[in-house]
This record gives structure tokens, C-alpha cells and sequence, in this order.
């Protein structure tokens, strides 16, 4: 049965007519119900002040008032002499309490009748774990002496110079960030309004800049309304204090004046899912980056990034060139946008030191490795030799132990009983110029991992090899024994044959996670291995070489990828997600 024959001919457009009339009706009805709004409000941001709970002595200060900063820049290095005396106290405590309990140890008796003792019932025992808490309390109170940007802005004040000492709650220094972050607005009393906390609203200014935000907060009360928000400025009004948060990345000035406007749902909720999506979008993004590298640093030398850890207590990533002018090499703080710290930091007591292609970091120690290699003409240089142990305190770091770790190493792999160590002994006496050289390491308490780019046994293959005790090497003794075969697995990307060599090396519980570079081809890759596997995981794929060096972040679970590209130094983020999760 068609339409006509139900409706009529002659009443086809007046069907037509109503159903447009209804569709019209119920738009109005949507929008007329929205309950828009117009809120005039002002571009603010908040003022950040950086203080302490307890006197500190300010050791250096980094930047000057209206000096503009980056969020993750160094502002400010404490020191806390009275902690640091509370310190020594509790040390001296616990060494004497340890102390005792040794010498109680050698008696006879006593041990008998401590054995059937739990430790909550020693009272010795009990002291020497209290000592030990308020040890770690104190120690981990000074890791966190070292201030910097929460955000990007410019400084406001400097209120202390370096040698004074602050009081508790004294803010030493204030920052202002350079874009405002909220909008605080009113809404008058005599009108109307449902709008709620969450409520996604579009604001903009005079000049015709508009971005998004949120309310965060609605006032529970009637206040007067500023007289610059005023419509009628000699006519006071009342009404209801709005805040709404806008991003961080807009073009208002701070102080400007901006009005707030919510549309009707319909509109909002499509914008606001555009808007996830392409936040989302955003952040799987994957694509290397340029690193931001100050000016006075590249007016010196052009940095060749070959190697990056994070630590901890700096809250910075710390990366290494592979080339340095005279060979003497400086470190460099990197935070987690990819922007490097404008001062570079000197390593008292290091030789000449060469084509580092490796950092680690364990406690307070950081670990530099040179390639271990020969030069392209086949000439073995001692600064390409150097495993360098380096102690930090604050900024400051000096080499505790140094040793040329290619002759023990070699030595060993000669010396041992793998006939797979033998072979790669072998093959670098067979080729000088591309046999033996090491371009990523990882320290697992007392072991070394070394992640082997030469020699080459079969294509595509990887070897990691394992230093038992590796702090012997200080000390002149290498045994054959302590050297072994830790992983031997092949790497080959799913869609295209080329050659790959390892570049860097991490390791986390049983898992190594490795870096490698395309021979001849434009790609790099990020794998995963496990003890006793021969197929890795393919993590990442990049269509770009000369992937140097990984550092794992502690708290975001993210990858942090250096690639030295000859012309410029960059960047990647790789978050690393467990695809057995559903």
C-alpha cells in the first residue's frame, strides 16, 4: 500500500506542512528550555608561592624576578642544616644501638634467649627500627630541596638571596603564570539559572577569542558584584560568584574582561565530545619532537643526545651527548616536555671521556658508559673506554670510581666457557672496526647489563650480557665467571627486512626493554624481553633512525625515547600499556 492511497493526493503538502511545523515546534522547545545564560566575569590566574613547612637556607637561587620559566625549570636549591643535624644524631644513635646488639650477639646466652624472642619483644631491636624510621622520615625530606615551576609564567618575587635562611611559611619565591587559568564571574541575582558544576560553558572575549571551560564552584551566597562587571556601573547589583576553569594554553590576557555563555545541551554536548576526541587523539600521540634546547648551550656545541635516565629526587630527566668539546663531558636536565634546563652541569674529577652512549641511575649514583669501541679507523682510545661511577649531592656530582672496562671485559669473554661469549671474542678480533662496542647498559643491584651493537654473531640477532658484582671492576678483578649470556633473542619488524642494531637498554624486574636503530633504513624500534625469550614484544615502531636512548618514567609508566638525528636532537612519549588488558 503506498502513502497516497492513504493520505490523499491533494493532502500530501499539507502533511508536509505540519511535519515541519512539529520539527520546528520541538527546536524551539529545546532551546527556549536550555535556560541560556550571560555571565561577565574577569581572566585570572592564581599566584604560586613556593615555602616550607620548616627554616631552610637557600644555596642557590637560579632565576631573577620577571625572569620567564618553563614548568619543570630548576628555581631554587635548599639546604636544611638543622635536619641535616638531626641527621648525624640519628645516625650516631643507630650505629651505637647496631653496635650493641653485635656485642650481645657474642654471647653465648644471650643469643640462646633472644632466639625464641620475637623482634616487637627487644627492646633494642625495637630502638634500632625507630632509629632506621626517623632516618628515612629525615632523608626523604631532603631529597625534596630542590624547587621547581609548577608552571609556565614569570617570576614574581624573590624574596631571599642565596646564604640567608628562611623562616617556616616564608614564600620564597612567587610565580605568576604568563596565561591566565580561570575565569571568576557572577550571576545576577534577578536572573535565573541552571547552571550546575561540570556544566561546560564557552567563553570569550572582546576581541573575539573564545575557548571552553568548566564551572568548578557556584557561590552559596549573595555578594556584590565588582563595579567593572557592572552593566550599568552606577547602578550596584548582587548576585552569585561563578569560577570557571578554562586551559592553560588560551590567548586572554590576565585581568582581561570576558563574557561566559552556556548553550543550549545539544550543542554543548557534540562540541564537548569533539572536544575529548580530539584530547584524546592528542595524547596517543606518539611522533617524535623537537627538543627545546636554550640558546647558550648550542652557541657552544651542538648536543648529539645519546642517553637519558630519570631521576627521582631531581624530578628531571638527566641526558648525556656521545660528543663534547675537548671530551669533557657536562650533563643536562631535560623535564618531561622535552625542554632542556639552560645550565649545564659540570662533573668534578672526570677524565676525558668519549662517545658515552649510555646513563643509569641507582640511589644517589649515576653510571656513565662510553661505547667500549674502537674509533673508525680501528684505533683503541682510553676516553671510548671509561665505566664511570659518579656520586650526586643536590646539583653537584663527582666521580667516585672510574676504570677502563674493555680489557677486563674482552679478558673474561676469552676466558669463559660459553662457547656464544667465545664467539663474540672471536669476531671482534676479526673486525676491528665494527667488532665490540656497547651502546646501552642497566644496572639491577649489584649486576651490570650490557646490550651488545657489535659484533654481530647472525643478523638481527641481540645478545645482553650480564656482570655479576660489576662493583668488582673498580677494583681491578674481572673473573671469567662473573660474565655471562643474561638474553639472546632475534629482532625483525613484521613488515619490512632490514637490519637492526641495539642501542639502549633497561631493565625492570624479569623484563628488558630495549631500543634499536635500522641500519640503511629510515626506522627505530622499542621491544620487550624476558629472560629465556628468543621472539621480543614489538612495543613501538618509529619511521625515523637513530633511536639512542630510553628512560622509563616511575610515576606515569611512560616511555621517554632520545633520538639524535644529526641535525637535531627529539623526543617521543610511549605509553606502555599491558595488551593482555582487556
Amino acid at each position: 500500500m503506498k502513502l497516497g492511497d492513504v493520505v490523499g493526493t491533494e493532502n500530501r503538502f499539507l502533511l508536509g506542512c505540519w511535519s515541519v511545523a512539529v520539527v520546528l515546534v520541538l527546536m524551539l522547545g529545546l532551546v527556549l528550555g536550555s535556560d541560556p545564560v550571560s555571565i561577565l566575569g574577569v581572566a585570572e590566574s592564581r599566584e604560586f608561592q613556593v615555602n616550607f613547612d620548616s627554616p631552610v637556607e637557600i644555596k642557590h637561587i637560579y632565576v631573577l624576578p620577571s625572569q620567564i620559566v618553563r614548568k619543570g625549570d630548576l628555581l631554587a636549591e635548599l639546604g636544611q642544616s638543622e635536619w641535616e643535624s638531626q641527621l648525624r644524631v640519628l645516625k650516631s644513635r643507630y650505629d651505637k644501638l647496631n653496635a650493641e646488639m653485635h656485642l650481645r650477639q657474642q654471647l653465648a646466652g644471650v643469643v640462646k634467649d633472644l632466639g625464641h624472642l620475637a623482634p616487637s619483644a627487644d627492646p633494642l631491636l625495637v630502638e634500632l627500627e625507630d632509629a632506621r624510621r626517623e632516618m628515612a622520615l629525615i632523608e626523604g625530606r631532603m631529597k625534596n630541596l630542590f624547587v621547581f615551576a609548577e608552571v609556565d609564567g614569570a617570576v614574581g618575587a624573590v624574596n631571599f638571596k642565596n646564604g640567608e635562611k628562611a623562616p617556616a611559611f616564608a614564600p620564597l619565591i612567587t610565580l605568576v603564570p604568563l596565561n591566565p587559568t580561570y575565569v571568576n564571574g557572577y550571576i545576577n541575582e534577578n536572573l535565573s539559572s541552571t547552571l550546575s558544576v561540570g556544566q561546560v560553558v564557552e567563553v570569550s572575549s572582546a576581541g573575539g577569542k573564545v575557548v571552553r571551560g568548566s564551572v568548578v564552584s557556584i557561590g552559596s551566597r549573595i555578594v556584590q558584584i565588582p563595579d567593572r562587571l557592572l552593566r550599568i556601573q552606577t547602578l550596584p547589583a548582587w548576585g552569585r560568584e561563578v569560577v570557571i576553569k578554562i586551559p592553560r594554553t588560551n590567548e586572554f590576557l590576565l585581568g582581561e574582561k570576558v563574557f561566559v555563555q552556556k548553550k543550549w545541551n545539544l550543542s554543548l554536548l557534540s562540541l564537548a565530545n569533539a572536544d575529548e576526541a580530539t584530547q584524546a587523539l592528542e595524547s596517543q600521540q606518539q611522533d617524535p619532537r623537537e627538543m627545546d634546547i636554550p640558546l647558550n648551550i648550542v652557541e657552544t656545541f651542538k648536543p648529539e643526545m645519546s642517553g637519558v635516565v630519570f631521576v627521582p629526587e631531581l624530578k628531571q630527566f638527566v641526558l648525556v651527548s656521545d660528543d663534547y668539546p675537548d671530551n669533557r663531558p657536562v650533563l643536562f636536565l631535560m623535564n618531561e616536555q622535552g625542554q632542556i634546563q639552560p645550565h649545564q652541569i659540570q662533573v668534578s674529577g672526570l677524565p676525558a671521556m668519549a662517545d658515552i652512549e649510555s646513563v643509569s641511575v641507582q640511589g644517589q649514583h649515576l653510571y656513565l658508559l662510553s661505547s667500549l669501541s674502537a674509533t673508525k679507523k680501528g684505533k683503541l682510545k682510553e676516553e671510548r673506554q671509561i665505566f664511570a661511577q659518579i656520586k650526586r649531592s643536590g646539583l653537584r656530582y663527582s666521580v667516585e670510581n672510574h676504570v677502563d672496562l674493555r680489557k677486563p671485559l674482552l679478558r673474561a669473554l676469552k676466558d669463559s666457557q660459553d662457547p656464544v661469549l667465545k664467539s663474540v671474542y672471536e669476531a671482534d678480533l676479526k673486525v676491528a672496526k665494527e667488532g665490540f662496542e656497547v651502546e646501552g647498559h642497566a644496572i639491577d643491584d649489584k649486576d651490570l647489563y650490557l646490550s651488545l651493537k657489535g659484533p654481530v654473531l647472525r643478523r638481527n640477532e641481540g645478545l645482553i650480557l650480564k656482570v655479576s658484582d660489576f662493583a668488582s671492576v673498580f677494583d681491578g678483578g674481572l673473573k671469567p665467571a662473573q660474565v655471562t649470556l643474561a638474553a639472546r633473542f632475534d629482532l625483525k619488524l613484521p613488515h619490512q627486512d632490514v637490519e637492526m642494531v641495539l642501542t639502549d637498554l633497561i631493565k625492570q624486574g624479569d623484563a628488558f626493554y630495549l631500543a634499536s636503530s635500522c641500519r640503511g633504513a629510515s626506522c627505530s624500534a622499542i621491544w620487550k624481553v624476558t629472560a629465556g625469550q628468543t621472539a621480543p614484544e614489538l612495543l613501538q615502531e618509529f619511521r625515523m633512525r637513530h633511536l639512542e636512548g630510553l628512560a622509563l618514567h616511575p610515576h606515569t609508566r611512560q616511555m621517554f625515547a632520545v633520538f639524535d638525528s644529526k641535525s637535531s636532537s627529539q623526543y617521543a612519549v610511549v605509553s606502555l600499556v599491558d595488551k593482555r588488558t582487556p
